[in-house]
């Protein structure tokens, strides 16, 4: 959390999407707001007509896009490592 409320949260280039392991929109939503997570939550279910089922590579997934859906990075350390890189 502290990275994001440092890199990420008051960014408007950049953005963080969660993608839920639960199978309802209540659950996933009941468990982020439990977590006080600010960002955006996508079921797993709906990865495929959102797109993000291309960077599902296992629980926790990372990946970094530019806006263009280019991947920068696919491992927690190396996106944090460029997102650091973007906000300089």
């Amino acid at each position: 959390m502290a990275f994001y409320n440092q890199y990420i949260a008051d960014n408007p280039k950049a953005e963080f999407i969660h993608v839920s392991q639960d199978d309802s929109k209540k659950d996933a939503a009941n468990w982020a707001n439990s977590e006080n997570f600010p960002w955006l939550t996508v079921l797993k279910s709906r990865t495929r007509t959102t797109g993000l089922h291309k960077f599902d590579s296992g629980t926790p997934s990372y990946a970094l896009l530019d806006k263009y859906g280019k991947v920068l990075a696919t491992s927690e350390r190396e996106c944090k490592k460029k997102i650091k890189e973007l906000t300089r």
